[in-house]
């Protein structure tokens, strides 16, 4: 199955839409303490996002060990689906803001969320975790709610899951 790319589609982008015609893939570099879009291109030390979902996973990814992994769906702040991965502390400090919204029984979803680099000390080096913070109500939320009623589904978070090295060899 092949999809043509509609290379004349350059209109940009009304106030609140976004593109969702492909993922673009955000990485979080906690040893320089910078997220990145693909392998090289910097974006500095914070990244607002607006969840369109989520998942934690189990897997032997880019080389680590097994481990939780988390993926997030989201839009960013230039209103294009992205996905991004996150393991260990800042898995939890993720898990940290979905539990404190639980309890005062509000959802992440159109919501704005910061998630910023802070720098710790390790036994040998020091490395980076992300925080997030909530920090004002999303601007694509009316975008996001109509993707996800008419076209998000939990496949989207296997798609930018690498496979596990076990699977990979079967």
């Amino acid at each position: 199955m092949t999809n043509e790319i509609m290379l004349e589609e350059v209109n940009p982008l009304a106030e609140g839409e976004i593109l969702a015609d492909s993922i673009r893939q955000w990485r979080s570099d906690c040893q320089a303490g910078q997220f990145k879009i693909g392998s090289s291109t910097m974006k500095g030390n914070k990244i607002d996002l607006e969840l369109v979902g989520a998942n934690v996973s189990e897997g032997e990814y880019f080389g680590y060990p097994f481990q939780k992994w988390l993926a997030l769906l989201f839009i960013d702040p230039e209103g294009v689906l992205s996905s991004i991965l996150f393991k260990t502390e800042s898995l939890d400090n993720f898990e940290e803001l979905r539990r404190q919204y639980r309890l005062k029984g509000e959802t992440l979803l159109g919501k704005t969320i910061r998630a910023t680099m802070s720098k710790r000390a390790g036994k040998t080096a020091s490395y980076f975790a992300v925080e997030f913070e909530v920090v004002k109500e999303g601007k694509y939320a009316e975008a996001i709610a109509q993707f996800r009623q008419l076209r998000y589904s939990p496949d989207f978070i296997r798609l930018i899951e690498s496979k596990p090295a076990q699977q990979a060899a079967a």
